[in-house]
């Protein structure tokens, strides 16, 4: 059986061991211990590389860079079709790793306390909205295919479903 990890204990020594990580329920339904997992469960992607989100669901590590230039580690899910504007981070959902270990979403959904997010940021991090905001990231093409380049602004919400608001 492989080193199996349940999404919410995903660390950046996970991915610095294995940059992609696979979703037991996309590829491993036919493994004799396929009933031990749920949809949180991923592995370290054992398959060619780069990736295609279209075969799956994938983790891949991300490097990137606050707006002052300070480096950080994280990951993104490549996303399986191109959503146009900020939307698509909502399929990217881009965390990264705080100098805590900690990682942190920007996409937040409809039910979200962006204030407690911006602030738990800022503090572990020591810096204010314009030293952090805009992030960029990059995904190594060796790793997954038709990443998008796309900035992270700030944190992402959906209040009502369909407008996306961005708050820092």
């Amino acid at each position: 059986m492989p080193r199996l990890v349940q999404f919410g204990a995903l660390t950046l020594a996970h991915f610095l061991d294995s940059p992609v990580w696979a979703s037991s329920h996309s590829f491993d339904y036919d493994e004799p211990w396929y009933a031990e997992t749920d949809e949180e469960t991923f592995r370290p992607w054992d398959g060619p590389l780069p990736v295609s989100p279209n075969d799956g669901m994938y983790l891949v590590r991300a490097n990137f860079v606050l707006a002052d230039g300070t480096p950080l580690e994280g990951f993104v899910t490549p996303p399986t079709a191109y959503v146009g504007g900020e939307r698509v981070l909502g399929e990217i959902q881009p965390q990264i790793f705080l100098p805590s270990g900690e990682p942190i979403a920007f996409w937040l959904g409809m039910f979200a306390q962006p204030a407690l997010a911006c602030e738990q940021l800022y503090a572990s991090l020591g810096k204010n909205a314009d030293a952090v905001f805009p992030i960029s990231f990059a995904v190594s093409r060796d790793l997954a295919r038709d990443m998008t380049p796309v900035e992270i602004r700030g944190f992402y919400l959906v209040p009502d479903g369909r407008t996306v608001r961005v708050v820092r």
